[in-house]
């Protein structure tokens, strides 16, 4: 794949988030309609397409110190995210929310499908899990106990999340059905008849999501800077932190000729999307900042990707 089919690929996820933009500001996309789409990607499409995704892992044990590492790392951003906030004078309470976690399901896995073959999902796959499950049991929690003042223990307050999100779900059910084979039914008229259905629910997804993305963008040059460096930051820790993992941990295990590809492309999406749907979106320079800087970590993330699959 050239470089200009790379870019058509992800050109309609720039178009989306700025019809997302033009759509709210035309006063055509209102707040309970953005609360539906969040409410839908959730509980619906998201999740199917995290099964399908996931199910197709080609599992090994070895995995699961690639799935650790991916999740400790994550863990470290976001302790590091909170210190950068101090050093950079960044009052956001979502800064450090914004510099850890990846945006796998909108945009890393219809890229790296999409560049390198639907075929090779499940080694994206494989590096995703880690952070899919940072995302909701660690950061999702947090989000939600900022707006929620009868928040227990942290711990409970995970848990109860978790066992209540269809995306957790989805993922356990989908590593259950890889561990168990379920891939060699895969050209029976049974698994493809379910495999369609799931991934033709799951196709909203990216528009969804953009849209939502699109409608909190504010282009005020006065933020843009907090923005901008907030996804500067995002970016260069992220790297970093996916040399380290190479290093320790892929070229030990042996993993680095499957798994480096896909570790660099994850490292270089920006945060997860997730974070408006969860935050409290009744203040609106908050949703702007978090949009906008996930904004700007997609374009930077697209570039990112063109690079890697250039080198």
């Amino acid at each position: 794949m050239n470089n200009t089919e790379v870019i058509l690929k992800i050109l309609p996820l720039i178009i989306t988030i700025v019809l997302g933009y033009v759509l709210y500001r035309v006063g055509f996309l209102k707040d309970g309609y953005l609360e539906g789409f969040k409410k839908i990607v959730v509980n619906v499409t998201l999740p199917a397409g995290l099964l399908t995704a996931f199910a197709s892992i080609d599992f090994k044990l070895k995995y699961i110190l690639v799935f650790a590492a991916v999740f400790a790392a994550c863990g470290l951003m976001l302790l590091i995210g909170f210190g950068l906030a101090k050093v950079f004078k960044i009052k956001s309470p979502y800064f450090p929310f914004l510099v850890t976690g990846f945006e796998a399901g909108m945009i890393g896995y219809a890229l790296y499908g999409g560049i390198y073959g639907l075929d090779r999902l499940s080694e994206f796959g494989i590096i995703d899990v880690g952070q899919v499950l940072f995302v909701f049991l660690v950061t999702v929690p947090l989000i939600l106990s900022m707006g929620n003042k009868k928040v227990g223990g942290f711990f409970a307050g995970s848990l109860k999340t978790a066992v209540k999100s269809p995306v957790i779900w989805s993922i356990l059910a989908g590593l259950l059905l890889s561990v168990t084979g379920v891939n060699k039914f895969s050209g029976t008229g049974a698994y493809d008849t379910v495999k369609n259905i799931l991934d033709f629910v799951a196709l909203p997804t990216p528009f969804l999501i953009c849209l939502v993305i699109g409608s909190g963008l504010k282009f005020s040059f006065q933020r843009m800077k907090k923005e901008s460096m907030t996804a500067l930051i995002k970016v260069i820790l992220s790297i970093g932190f996916a040399f380290v993992i190479y290093y320790l941990v892929l070229v030990p295990l042996g993993l680095n000729p499957l798994l480096g590809i896909p570790l660099f492309s994850m490292f270089v999406l920006p945060g997860p999307f997730v974070i408006p749907v969860f935050m409290d979106t009744s203040n609106r320079a908050e949703v702007e900042f978090v949009s906008n800087t996930l904004s700007i970590g997609t374009l930077l993330g697209l570039l990112g990707f063109i690079v890697i699959s250039i080198i």
